[in-house]
C-alpha cells in the first residue's frame, strides 16, 4: 500500500508539473483526472467489498501437542468479484490464557476464497480464534475499506491418551457395593422399611398389622440395591504442564468409567470463590460438555481446593465413592 501511495503522489506531482508548464485543456483534464480517481476507486471498489462475506470455522477438537486448524473463507454474494481481503486474526487458550496473533490475506477465486489457519496447541484447553479486523484495499490499493464481519470459532484441544488403571478406591468390591435406596413405584421385595404414611401413596403398600397396632398408617417402602455414586475431583488451579497432567489423568479414568457403564460426577472448586462445581458424565457427549465448561474457565497459578469443602452429590443420599485426581500417578484419594 505504501508503495502505491508512493506512486500515487509521484503521479499527483507530475500532473500539477504538467499544469504548470503546459497550460492547456489537456494538462487541466489531466490534473482533474488524477484528483478524482481515488475517490472513483473506492466508489467501483464498494459493491465487490459489500457483496464479501467472511467466515471462519474450525477443523475439530484435537489432541494437545499437535496444531489445531480453522478455515477462514471468503464467499461472493452478488455479481461483483472478490476483492483480496486481508485478516487479522487473535487466538487464545480460555484456561491457560496463552495465545497469539497473525495475518492472512485471501485472494478471490471464481466463487470465492478460502485458507487453512494453524495455531500451536501445546497445552489443553478451548482455544477461540476470533477476525479482530479484516479490511480490502480499493482498486488502486491506496486506501483499506474494511469489512464488516467478525466471526469467530472455537475448538477442544483435548487431554492426551493415557493408560491408567481404576484405582482402587474405585475398584471392586468396594466399587461394586450397593447400597438400598427406595424402590420408584415400589413393588414386591425382600428388602424394606417403614415410614408414616404420605398422601399419594398406594393403599398396597400400607402394612395394616402394625398400623392396627400404632393406630396410624404405616408404609412399608421396598428398598432396591444401587450402585454408590462416584465422584472425581481436581483442583482447578496450576500451571500448564500441572494442568495438562491432570487432565490427562482425569480424561482417562472418566473414559474407563464410560467403559465400564458407570455414570459418574466430575467435581472442582472455583479457584476464587471456593463454590463446588458439578458435571454429571454418562456418555461420550456429557464428558466432552465437561471438557468444554472446564476448559472455558480460566485457571490462575493458585486458588481454592475442591477438597476444603465437604464433597456432595447432587439427589445422592449415600456417601459417594471418590477418587481425587492429582498431578502424579498414585496419589489420589481424599485425606
Amino acid at each position: 500500500m505504501l508503495r502505491r501511495r508512493i506512486s500515487y503522489a509521484a503521479l499527483v506531482l507530475g500532473a500539477v508539473l504538467f499544469q504548470i508548464f503546459f497550460r492547456f485543456y489537456l494538462s487541466t483534464f489531466t490534473l482533474v483526472l488524477v484528483a478524482v480517481l481515488p475517490g472513483l476507486s473506492v466508489l467501483l471498489s464498494l459493491p465487490g467489498l459489500l457483496g464479501c462475506a467472511l467466515f471462519l470455522s474450525s477443523g475439530g477438537d484435537t489432541p494437545r501437542g499437535g496444531e489445531g486448524v480453522f478455515t477462514l473463507r471468503a464467499e461472493r454474494r452478488g455479481p461483483f468479484p472478490l476483492l483480496p481481503v486481508k485478516v487479522r486474526l487473535a487466538w487464545t487458550n480460555q484456561l491457560t490464557g496463552q495465545g497469539g496473533r497473525l495475518v492472512r490475506t485471501l485472494r478471490a477465486g471464481e466463487d470465492g476464497a478460502q485458507e487453512a489457519v494453524t495455531v500451536p496447541l501445546p497445552h489443553c484447553g478451548r482455544v477461540v480464534c476470533t477476525v479482530e479486523r479484516a479490511w480490502a484495499c480499493d482498486l488502486l490499493g491506496l486506501f483499506p475499506l474494511p469489512v464488516p464481519a467478525r466471526p469467530s470459532a472455537a475448538l477442544l484441544s483435548l487431554p492426551l491418551p493415557a493408560e491408567i488403571s481404576a484405582p482402587e478406591e474405585l475398584d471392586p468390591p468396594r466399587a461394586g457395593g450397593a447400597v438400598l435406596k427406595p424402590r420408584p413405584g415400589g413393588g414386591p421385595g425382600e428388602d424394606y422399611d417403614l415410614r408414616d404414611y404420605r398422601p399419594g401413596d398406594p393403599l398396597r403398600a400400607i402394612h395394616w398389622k402394625l398400623s392396627s397396632k400404632k393406630d396410624d398408617l404405616v408404609v412399608r417402602e421396598t428398598l432396591e440395591p444401587r450402585q454408590a455414586a462416584i465422584v472425581l475431583t481436581y483442583d482447578h488451579f496450576g500451571g500448564p504442564e500441572t494442568l495438562d497432567a491432570v487432565f490427562d489423568r482425569l480424561y482417562a479414568l472418566s473414559r474407563l468409567l464410560l467403559e465400564r457403564g458407570r455414570p459418574h460426577h466430575i467435581q472442582w472448586a472455583a479457584p476464587v470463590s471456593g463454590a463446588a462445581e458439578d458435571a454429571l458424565v454418562d456418555a461420550e457427549g456429557t464428558l466432552r460438555a465437561f471438557l468444554e465448561r472446564a476448559f472455558s474457565l480460566p485457571a490462575p497459578e493458585t486458588g481454592r481446593s475442591i477438597l476444603d469443602g465437604a464433597l456432595k452429590v447432587p439427589g445422592e443420599d449415600g456417601p459417594p465413592l471418590h477418587f481425587h485426581v492429582a498431578p502424579e500417578a498414585g496419589k489420589g484419594g481424599r485425606p
